[in-house]
């Protein structure tokens, strides 16, 4: 099976409030703008949700009123993140990163730090572990992580002083896919926000 990493560069500033707000206008945009992808994931996790998990339409609502539990679904509220996420980014061209296997990204990492950009812009804090809320770790997927504005920033300046060195084209095409998203988040103030699954 093959997996894709999604980005979005976006304005943290605005995203990051959202959290907890208990705006329920935002809300109601949020659901009636996805509300057919909603449904679809609803149906695919329909088993899930008879054992007690949260709607995709509950799981939007507990992010942004601050009523997510403390424990269990965490994939749930992860997907209803990439949704909030998707309504307040913009999609960034991800070709490079389509249609793959965990063993690329750990290529693409390993030449990443050969290439010198991992100080200054760690590859893995785009798609491991970190969110910008606080919602129950998934189990499996979705994977997330983010870049924030100051690290884009000093990721597009390491990019200018570096070489790529990377083991195969594919590698190579996927580092400087990354390079186009950091410069042009740089160049708008935003942060990045990455998704694998």
């Amino acid at each position: 099976m093959s997996y894709s990493v999604m980005a979005y560069a976006v304005k943290f500033d605005k995203l990051k409030p959202v959290f907890g707000s208990g705006d329920d206008k935002l809300r109601r945009q949020i659901c009636g703008r996805f509300k057919a992808d909603l449904a679809r994931q609803a149906d695919w996790f329909d088993s899930e949700i008879a054992g007690g998990a949260p709607t995709p339409f509950d799981a939007v609502k507990a992010l942004i009123m601050g009523t997510v539990p403390e424990k269990g679904h965490g994939f749930m509220y992860a997907y209803a993140y990439a949704r909030i996420v998707e309504h307040f980014g913009r999609y960034l061209d991800n070709n490079a990163f389509s249609s793959i296997r965990w063993e690329f990204m750990e290529a693409v990492e390993e030449d990443w730090k050969k290439s010198g950009l991992d100080e200054a812009l760690p590859i893995s804090d785009l798609y491991v572990g970190k969110a910008l809320c606080t919602f129950p770790p998934p189990d499996d997927f979705p994977r997330h992580g983010y870049w924030s504005p100051e690290q884009v920033v000093a990721g597009n300046k390491r990019f200018d002083e570096i070489h790529i060195s990377a083991e195969t084209d594919y590698v190579h095409d996927a580092i400087v896919a990354a390079r186009k998203w950091v410069r042009e988040a740089s160049s708008k103030g935003e942060g990045i926000v990455g998704f694998y699954y």
